[in-house]
């Protein structure tokens, strides 16, 4: 068996990790944890690139230059088109704001840097997730900055004796296992996505292609049969195992990565196991399963973006990916892999071009407006009304989610000369309502500062403890904020009303587990703090105005108004649902504001919650107007938040009258 042989189980072992992966992404319940086939593509990685270097450098002949060139061959002209393809459809499909973040992500993809990118965007296992049409190019990121270091290694240590060499490999293996399982442990931004959680996963396969490489395998046997089996059970065992909840990559990647190299080990020395991984359908599977890769997920987005998420029709979204590769592999991929390219045009074609027309097409969708200006004109109202929302405005940057009390003569609402002043506190289902706010300060002679806070209660002690360790920053920055806030609304003899918006139910903890909720809360600690608070405020002479929040759209209808614009087919959808629906969460809503009323006669509520609601159904539009944001059912869009003050006025006429009628401090204790 000599150094330079091809390994076809290899290629096996990769069909097994891609297949994993899509049956994952395909969100086939029983393969839940199917996403460790990236670990295992990670050891393979690490495995054949050390080999294939430590080869060429047997024989004299290994080239920075030469080993860049044959990767840019091989990765980027599938990728180029998967990503050209991906573009295409959300020009055609997509929101304008989504397709200017796919460029953006399109460009630090061919920086090798969309690892970075995507963790700043979200979470691998978020609700969010799946909404980023890209997301699978983290793990190539990562492999591309694998390659950028590992051949630099490899030279620095050639002249080691072997043992020295396996020694220090061995210890750079052991400090990047501990370090990922410190940042999975301490959920420090980016774990899953970063390199640096990752580089022990390689090292696993560069640590047996060292060692194969001092020791090569001289004769088969049945032992390596026992290795190879035990692999692709603890690989598989891991696929089956794992759920969204496990925490990757840290320890629990470790075992897959395990098992990757007991099958590497195995495969090579088996007497007769080989055939599992080396025969014709396997080794197929694993010569496609880079583009099989590639294809997969901007598939199963296009399927999802369209409605189609059935079992049949994810299904039919891995055959689809599996025709494209098929194509891919013998149209693009094998020919310019072979193409006979000097290092400098390979550069210049693969590299320096792409990146060019990723920054003259991120120029123009900016210029553009993500392209809106070439978009029909009901394409456009529609971004007018749900592609904005009062987050992305100028004026957020100053007044919204800033740590501690926002500057009064930039941050206030409603008439600012007027006598009367007012306090707006709460977390973002308060900021989205400034429009309404603005509107009723004008209307009753208020001037409102607003002081709101992301996931942040309109209490003064907020729990200091999250109940997730990756929201304990966050719990922080709100107690503090909570606070100082709380300190200066007391002091400000003038202000004589704070309103209180929020997403009252997301503080509740129902659980009877003695444990605190995500953002630290334990049972019935939202209404004692709640009532603490509104105790200070009325001794210190204001009084406290609630409004109820908005109904949250159910995920069968987010972006529901919007579809109909621009997917085919979705015309005449219905954007409605019953109201029963709504009135399940506002129990919840209801328990807590009831319970403050009840302690505090003086405070009053404010409905805004029905405003989208008849008797028998709650709307997402109210007069053709969508009112939520695009990829949001839980914030209303600009459209949304402009006419909903004249939304309520019509649903509620007087109610205002009646609460503001009878504003005056009440006497200080």
């Amino acid at each position: 068996m000599t150094r330079s042989s091809y390994l076809p189980g290899v290629d096996g072992l990769r069909a097994l990790a891609v297949i994993l992966v899509l049956l994952c992404h395909a969100k086939f319940s029983w393969m839940a944890g199917g996403y460790i086939g990236v670990d295992v593509f990670f050891v393979i990685s690490g495995y054949v690139v050390c080999r294939s270097i430590l080869t060429d450098q047997d024989q004299q002949r290994f080239r920075l230059r030469d080993f860049y060139t044959r990767r840019l061959k091989r990765l980027a002209p599938a990728l180029y088109l998967v990503m050209a393809a991906t573009l295409g459809f959300g020009l055609l499909y997509n929101f304008p704001d989504n397709n200017l973040a796919l460029i953006k992500n399109i460009g630090f993809v061919a920086l090798f840097y969309s690892n970075v990118y995507l963790a700043k965007q979200t979470g691998y296992f978020d609700l969010q997730a799946d909404k980023q049409p890209l997301l699978h190019t983290w793990s190539l990121s990562v492999e591309e900055q694998f390659y950028l270091v590992v051949p630099l290694l490899l030279i620095a240590t050639r002249k080691l004796r072997a043992p020295a060499r396996l020694a220090l490999f061995g210890a750079l293996w052991s400090a990047a296992l501990a370090y990922s399982w410190y940042s999975v442990s301490h959920t420090l931004p980016g774990a899953y996505f970063y390199l640096q959680g990752r580089v022990f996963e390689f090292l696993c396969g560069i640590l047996l292609a060292l060692l194969l490489h001092a020791r090569p395998l001289r004769a088969r046997s049945y032992g390596y049969d026992a290795l190879l089996l035990a692999g692709l059970a603890l690989i598989v065992w891991c696929g089956v195992r794992y759920t969204a909840q496990t925490a990757m990559p840290g320890l629990a990647a470790l075992w897959p990565c395990v098992g990757a190299v007991l099958v590497i080990a195995g495969v090579q020395g088996a007497r007769g196991g080989q055939w599992l991984l080396a025969n014709r359908g396997s080794v197929f599977g694993g010569q496609i399963s880079y583009v099989l890769y590639l294809w997969h997920w901007p598939v199963i987005y296009a399927f999802n973006r369209l409605g189609l998420n059935s079992a049949a029709a994810m299904s039919a979204a891995l055959g689809v990916s599996l025709l494209l590769a098929v194509a891919t592999h013998y149209v693009v991929e094998n020919p310019l892999r072979r193409a006979p390219w000097p290092p400098k045009k390979t550069a210049l074609l693969l590299f320096v071009l792409p990146v060019l027309a990723c920054v003259a097409l991120l120029l123009m969708a900016k210029q553009s407006n993500s392209f809106l200006r070439f978009y029909p004109e009901r394409y456009q109202q529609d971004f007018r009304d749900s592609g904005n929302t009062v987050f992305q405005d100028p004026r957020a940057k100053l007044c919204w989610s800033k740590d501690g009390v926002t500057p009064a003569d930039q941050c206030t609402l409603g008439d600012a000369g007027a006598r009367r002043k007012a306090a707006f506190l709460g977390d973002s289902h308060a900021y989205h309502l400034i429009d309404f706010m603005d509107q009723l300060g004008k209307e009753h002679g208020l001037a409102i500062h607003d002081m709101t806070f992301t996931m942040c209660a309109p209490i003064e002690n907020s729990p200091a403890r999250a109940g997730e360790p990756g929201f304990q920053r966050h719990a922080e920055e709100c107690r503090r904020h909570d606070q100082q806030v709380l300190a200066h609304v007391l002091a400000q003899k003038d202000i004589s009303i704070v309103f209180m918006a929020a997403v009252w139910d997301l503080y509740a903890n129902h659980a009877n587990d003695g444990k605190p909720n995500l953002h630290g809360f334990m049972p019935q600690q939202i209404n004692t703090e709640l009532a603490a608070t509104i105790g200070k405020l009325e001794a210190a002479g204001k009084r406290v105005i609630f409004l109820d929040d908005i109904p949250v759209l159910p995920a069968a209808l987010e972006d529901c108004v919007s579809n109909r614009v621009y997917l085919p087919g979705r015309a005449a959808d219905r954007c409605s649902y019953p109201r029963a629906a709504a009135d399940d969460r506002y129990r919840g809503i209801a328990a807590i504001l009831d319970d403050m009323r009840a302690r505090f006669p003086r405070s009053a509520t404010i409905h805004t919650y029905d405003v989208a609601c008849d008797a028998t159904e709650c709307h997402a539009e109210l007069g053709g107007t969508g009112l939520y944001a695009h990829n949001d059912p839980g914030h209303l869009g600009k459209g949304g938040g402009a006419l909903y003050y004249r939304a309520y006025r019509q649903r509620h006429p007087g109610e205002l009258a009646a609460i503001l009628g009878a504003t005056e401090p009440v006497t200080a204790r």
